[in-house]
């Protein structure tokens, strides 16, 4: 931090860090000279002039936003002659200016226009001439409109598309009085802008405003606005959620506050509306006689209480499973693996994680001791490289892809090894594109090339690994195989290319490794990530400041679900189900008999359906999942669902799984409840209520606690989910200083400890979370894939997310914003297979295998590599996972969602 200096604004002693721009340094104590073109977000611009002040030894009126405080500066900010020459530049402002208001946004040059008593035409100087103009409004965008006749050129909106997003979408055209801004060449809707928002939210006028519910919104009837965190992806943004009329009319993002600082995607500034959607379930519904009947909550219940006690008593308590969920607050998860193990009496619970990030977590649970990522969003930005594997951070993370773009303005290197073509790749100083399943290879050729080079981290190795140098001899002997040429030949990468790699990784100062699904979603997922911990370990690329291994969380609660114990493997806190001693502990807590807590391991997601298309589970209490999206194989998921004898589905909408459930709970979502959520950088948030349940939904957790009182069962009473935080954090000790006072504003990442304790940027400083402290080196050798192309079956299959929906889109196509983008299932083909297969861009195709089959649209795309497709998993109408397999890496459980094979034929 900069050196504190003394400067003077009109007679006033001031102390701030030398070298803060002066306007800031006087806002921020109180002196709120005027600026419309100024924000703390942006690099000064100077267009309004409006911040002019006098500073000693300055000719003339200084614009504060373009001047440095240094020691002994005197400044005037307010006298006659400033606010004079204030005046004048509103008055022309206004000039050219429509200065009609319809209450739907603020309008930052109105509120100077009242101030400097400017708001009635008839105080002006200058006449009103923007109707001779001719200013265009464009309507084109989905979600904002943009009418010049409001812009005051401030360039905001510019810059906070290049310096905050890092797209650059937004310029001007024309000169002059008549100049307006454009996206792309022209239309918003023909441009490249994703409908982020980060130009409206930064317009200080109207000449940006957001489209949805513009119609009814009015700003003097919003009746509150709340603070809470956004329910799509893993970063945890921080949004204020505006209210009218108990309905959600829009989202800001919250500046000021980490980890996105008012920085928003699509997704989390316009995908709100499914909460007040009309097909939110609020009901009970019971099937009889093969159809859904709405019921009332005590019928429901008894006919779960029935249901589960007579199949507990029949069959016992290995008959039962539960799905939690990731969009479930922590509070709503750890009621429900306390159901699971106190009621139901087994450790059958796991949720989405195991089909995501489960191969990641067990990789790093092994090698270093923890599987959550090492580092802070914010540390994207800073890093000197950045190594970033099959992760589509742009669109699955859009926000923390910001962060990524500002490091490249700054200079740092970026790496990206993907088989498909990625967003990034347009920042990366290099892109890496093995042939799908063939990560191992293509890691250990770059590990051999590292120690080739000599760019080992000899002292780390010794002082912090495991066995140290013979250890890493060990690797050195497995890797000296995969020479460049041999690494070319499985991988189709380049030689050149990933000696390049090699080098740019192994050589920076600092540098973190983004891992995804790309890695984790195969049957040698493990192995691809115990690769990439090997090289981060011999080059001692982690236990530093701005080093590590960072896998961003797919949904907004991945993290948090399983640090609160919904794990077939886990207790809250990552502690082993074998624990005896916390087995005891944790029965203290419930105030439960030890026995009566399993220390046996639980099925896995796959491992369930698994056990229940054999007959061995025949109950499911599922919460806010959909496995009939979700889910590996999804013909042999409908028939194990098909033959369980009760299942109970908990959700808020009805879903592709709900067809199967005997009962249908109507729950709440993210903005109907208080609780937390864990991010991707371990940071615990808070999420806040915002609008009433619908209908006669009810919060997660208290629809749980009443099923098992009804069974017989005390797991708890709580009045609010404060309290069932802080007996999480009783539960879970990295989290025992964490309580909601603590993070009213801002969130703290675990661990930590104690009250006193300020949360943990960065793991490993010290030790890793083994026994003894010290990282395994876990050397693996490349494993060809058991699923090949074939005559029959010509193409491999990936798949993934893409920015304008969300995993099963159970939420993401409830709002038309997010439709208007993107709304149809596709499948890219590379142009050469096109052309050999004799198919048409555009057309429709049928992909099957012997698992399944599935109609979408063709879309010809050199994104991916000859022989390999990508197909988006959103939409249920063309379900992907009818033609995944439920095979599974024999560590982790995942599924190998990334290559299955098909063939591809007109329709």
């Amino acid at each position: 931090m900069s050196e504190l200096v003394t400067i003077t604004i009109d007679g006033e002693k001031i102390e701030a860090p030398e070298g803060d721009n002066l306007l800031q340094v006087a806002r921020d104590n109180g002196l709120n000279i005027p600026g419309l073109c100024y924000h703390k977000k942006l690099t000064p611009t100077g267009a309004c002039r409006l911040c002019v002040t006098k500073i000693e030894g300055m000719k003339g009126l200084v614009m504060s936003c373009t001047v440095n405080v240094k020691e002994g500066m005197e400044v005037i900010a307010f006298d006659d002659e400033l606010e004079e020459a204030r005046k004048h530049t509103i008055d022309y402002l206004l000039a050219e200016h429509n200065d009609e208001q319809d209450g739907t946004y603020h309008d930052e040059l109105w509120d100077l226009a009242q101030k400097y008593n400017l708001a009635d035409r008839k105080n002006r100087k200058y006449p009103n001439i923007y109707h001779g103009l001719n200013y265009k409004v464009d309507d084109t965008s989905p979600v904002l409109t943009y009418d010049a006749s409001k812009c005051i050129k401030c360039f905001r909106c510019v810059k906070a598309c290049d310096e905050v997003q890092g797209k650059n979408v937004l310029s001007f055209s024309e000169r002059g009085i008549v100049s307006y801004i454009i996206a792309g060449f022209n239309h918003w809707a023909e441009s490249e802008c994703d409908g982020c928002g980060e130009c409206v939210q930064l317009c200080p006028t109207g000449a940006l405003v957001e489209k949805p519910h513009r119609e009814e919104l009015q700003l003097d009837r919003i009746e509150r606005k709340v603070k809470t965190t956004c329910p799509y992806c893993g970063v945890g943004c921080q949004i204020e959620l505006l209210v009218q009329d108990e309905k959600i009319v829009r989202v800001n993002g919250v500046e000021g506050v980490l980890p996105n600082d008012g920085r928003l995607c699509i997704k989390g500034r316009f995908g709100y509306d499914y909460v007040g959607s009309k097909q939110r379930l609020t009901k009970p519904l019971i099937k009889k006689n093969g159809y859904f009947v709405e019921a009332e909550w005590e019928e429901a219940l008894d006919l779960i209480t029935e249901k589960f006690s007579t199949i507990l008593k029949t069959h016992g308590s290995s008959a039962f499973a539960g799905y939690a969920s990731a969009k479930c607050t922590n509070e709503d998860n750890y009621i429900f693996q306390k159901f699971i193990r106190m009621v139901f009496g087994n450790n059958n619970i796991d949720y989405c994680t195991r089909l995501c990030h489960a191969s990641t977590v067990t990789a790093m649970l092994k090698s270093i001791g923890d599987g959550a990522g090492s580092n802070s969003i914010e540390d994207f930005e800073t890093t000197d490289c950045l190594f970033v594997t099959g992760n589509n951070i742009i669109e699955t993370h859009p926000v923390t892809a910001t962060y990524v773009k500002a490091g490249k303005a700054r200079g740092n290197r970026i790496i990206v090894c993907d088989p498909k073509w990625t967003p990034l790749v347009k920042y990366a100083d290099i892109w890496l594109q093995p042939r799908l399943g063939t990560d191992v290879a293509l890691l250990n050729g770059l590990i051999r090339q590292i120690i080739v080079d000599n760019a080992i981290d000899e002292g780390f190795i010794s002082s912090r690994v495991k066995g140290g140098m013979d250890a890493f001899n060990e690797l050195k002997e497995l890797v000296e195989k995969y020479r460049p040429e041999v690494v070319e030949e499985i991988t189709t990468v380049p030689a050149g290319k990933m000696i390049e790699a090699s080098r740019i990784y192994s050589r920076a100062e600092t540098a973190m490794i983004a891992t995804g699904m790309g890695m984790s979603q195969q049957v040698t997922g493990t192995d691809n990530v115990f690769s990439l911990i090997n090289m981060m370990l011999i080059t001692g690329q982690i236990g530093r400041e701005r080093c590590g291994i960072d896998p961003p969380r797919g949904q907004n609660n991945v993290q948090g679900t399983t640090d609160v114990g919904a794990s077939p493997l886990f207790y809250p806190g990552y502690i082993p189900i074998a624990d005896d001693a916390n087995r005891k502990r944790i029965a203290g807590l419930w105030h439960t008999d030890y026995e009566k807590l399993s220390g046996k391991p639980g099925l896995s997601t796959v491992e369930i359906m698994h056990a229940a298309h054999k007959g061995g589970i025949k109950a499911m209490y599922i919460m806010g999942e959909n496995p009939m999206v979700t889910d590996p194989d999804l013909n042999h998921t409908e028939e194990a669902l098909k033959n369980l004898e009760f299942l109970v589905v908990q959700d808020i909408f009805n879903t592709e799984t709900t067809p199967f459930a005997d009962v249908i709970l109507p729950a709440s979502s993210y903005a109907e409840k208080d609780g937390t959520f864990v991010n991707s950088d371990r940071r615990v948030v808070r999420v806040r209520k915002a609008v009433p349940l619908p209908g006669e939904a009810r919060e997660d957790w208290k629809i749980i606690i009443k099923i098992a009182e009804r069974m017989g069962y005390d797991i708890g009473t709580y009045d609010n989910a404060s309290e069932i935080f802080d007996e999480i954090v009783r539960a879970a000790p990295m989290m025992g200083g964490i309580s909601y006072d603590r993070i009213e504003i801002e969130g703290l990442q675990w661990p930590c400890p104690d009250r006193d304790h300020p949360g943990t940027s960065t793991l490993f400083l010290d030790r890793f979370n083994t026994p003894d402290g010290k990282a395994l080196l876990n050397p693996v050798d490349y494993i060809g894939q058991n699923e090949k192309p074939s005559k029959e079956f010509p193409f491999i299959l990936n798949s993934g997310r893409i920015l304008y929906q969300f995993h099963s889109a159970t939420m993401s196509r409830k709002n038309k914003a997010l439709n208007d983008f993107a709304n149809e299932s596709y499948v890219l083909m590379n142009s050469i297979d096109v052309y050999k297969h004799g198919l048409k861009s555009g057309e429709c195709v049928k992909l099957s295998n012997s698992r399944g089959e599935l109609v979408t649209t063709l879309r010809e795309s050199n994104e991916v590599a000859v022989g390999e497709l990508f197909m988006p998993w959103h939409f249920s109408e063309s379900l992907v996972n009818k033609l995944t397999r439920a095979e599974l890496d024999p560590y982790s459980k995942i599924a190998p969602f990334k290559l299955s094979a098909c063939r591809v034929d007109r329709v």
